[in-house]
């Protein structure tokens, strides 16, 4: 029943996360400018460094609280999460002395730009959601994601997202100030991890702020080559741009990402519900019902993931033209960069089931190779190729990245984990690429016209059951598709 709580509280907390991630940058953009949002984003992408750091200690925890949960160990779950806790306490306080940096850098780099007040006081404030999460809330989150509760964390951001926009728009009509706007917005994002905080503390009787554990996690080390891999393909774009290019940039490519990071959203939202279905299977060593979910997983994983981006293939650039219509100071039409970008978050969303059983499993130390190489070639392809493609060279990197990682995962998997015999891939991955080759084709002899957000949301519909049915006849799975989800059912169920 949980999971069931947990797969519809995504879907609603997606849909708030994508209405507010519309709606806020908009607002900047048309109140303050392009330069700004641009420098927001820059800011908010340096800060998000810390979470190197980290070293995927938050996947080594969860993969670690499923046995002591399925065996109701409430001495190990504490010491675990104690040990958890001291960790991020830790990391917060340096968290700090790292904001102070980056105030001070961009202060200097924006010096004739903009007041040195202005910008300090603007990376202190967007720094304090961030520094909240690590002193409060992501122990709380673990234990719950792990409980297969993810609901309740979903619900809580849920309205967190709906009352920070209405103090957005409320700022913005009464009080014009970026400043403001972001203050508000890091007071509503506060309330999430006090209320986190409050159930934990009643529900299983954890003082979660007065933490202090001898506990050594294993292999917490282990999960720094996922956390790095993940990491650079989710933040280190904007740095580039930053670095090579200008906020101008930083702002095009944002605003890009607004519908790519919406829909990807969406699908690992999803997943994630399931990670912790996986994990209970692996722990009980019950590997009938392992690989049964996870192909099921798998394959209506893949079928909503081509069906979204290939409709957003076709609607990226319209919808770009409705978003930022009426803003000249930059030049916001970039179509290639459009396609390469969403061709590499399919890929992306596709392998997400593979790389989510190699955490449940535990196989960090294992893996930590191909996340390694991946984090190198995103790197190195992106510095090569931004200074000639710009924006455009920045995708073809993050592209290959994710190429390479996908066979890795591939490989690995078949032969380490469940043993999948590699011609079931195959098969599955050439309908795929059919169905992407279709869809580009389609994309270079249709244009479609777009003049407002309804006319939009109308075609919008129409092109999605468009490409659901063409991916159907496709992949010949509409026989298939009613068992996988009367099975998904099921293993949500228990």
């Amino acid at each position: 029943m949980n999971n069931k709580k947990n797969l519809i509280s995504a879907l609603i907390n997606q849909i708030a996360t994508i209405i507010y991630g519309l709606i806020l940058p908009r607002i900047i953009i048309t109140t303050f400018g392009s330069e700004v949002n641009g420098m927001i984003s820059s800011i908010s992408q340096f800060l998000s460094f810390i979470s190197l750091l980290e070293g995927g200690l938050g996947a080594v925890v969860l993969a670690e609280l499923y046995y002591p949960l399925e065996q109701k160990d409430d001495e190990k779950i504490k010491d675990i999460l104690l040990a958890c806790h001291s960790f991020f306490t830790k990391l917060g306080i340096f968290f700090l002395c790292y904001t102070i940096v980056i105030a001070a850098v961009f202060a200097y780099a924006e010096q004739g730009f903009y007041s040195t007040t202005f910008v300090v006081l603007l990376v202190v404030i967007l720094s304090i959601s961030t520094l909240s999460q690590y002193l409060f809330a992501i122990t709380s989150k673990l234990l719950l994601q792990a409980n297969q509760k993810i609901y309740i964390i979903n619900n809580i951001s849920t309205f967190t997202l709906i009352f920070n926009l209405i103090v957005a728009i409320l700022v913005v009509k009464f009080f014009p100030s970026v400043l403001l706007l972001k203050a508000g917005a890091a007071f509503a994002f506060l309330v999430q991890p006090l209320a986190l905080n409050r159930f934990i503390e009643k529900k299983y009787k954890i003082p979660v702020w007065s933490l202090k554990s001898k506990y050594l996690l294993k292999n917490r080390r282990s999960g720094f080559g996922q956390n790095l891999a993940h990491f650079i393909n989710m933040n280190t774009d904007i740095a580039v741009v930053t670095i090579f290019i200008n906020l101008k940039e930083v702002s095009v490519y944002s605003v890009y990402m607004l519908p790519i990071n919406a829909l990807r959203s969406i699908v690992c939202s999803i997943d994630n519900s399931f990670q912790s279905v996986i994990g209970k299977y692996y722990v009980e060593n019950n590997d009938n019902k392992l690989v049964s979910t996870f192909k099921s997983f798998f394959e209506i994983n893949a079928l909503f993931s081509i069906v979204l981006f290939n409709t957003c293939i076709l609607l990226i650039n319209p919808f770009i033209n409705l978003y930022v219509g009426g803003v000249n100071d930059a030049d916001y039409y970039r179509p290639v960069f459009s396609i390469v970008m969403c061709l590499a978050n399919l890929l992306y969303c596709i392998r997400e089931p593979l790389r989510l059983t190699v955490l449940a499993s535990g196989r960090f130390k294992e893996t930590n190779n191909g996340a390694y190489i991946e984090a190198v070639i995103n790197i190195l392809v992106s510095v090569v190729l931004v200074r000639y493609y710009g924006l455009t060279g920045i995708a073809i990197g993050t592209l290959c990245a994710i190429l390479y990682r996908t066979l890795y995962l591939y490989n690995y998997f078949r032969k380490d984990i469940l043993n999948i015999p590699i011609r079931y891939f195959l098969h599955l991955n050439i309908r795929y690429i059919v169905l992407i080759v279709l869809n580009l084709f389609l994309y270079n002899i249709v244009m479609i016209p777009v003049n407002s957000f309804i006319q939009f949301c109308v075609i919008g519909l129409g092109l999605f059951l468009f490409e659901f049915t063409l991916a159907i006849l496709v992949l010949g799975k509409i026989n298939d598709l009613k068992l996988y989800i009367q099975k998904m059912k099921k293993s949500l169920d228990h």
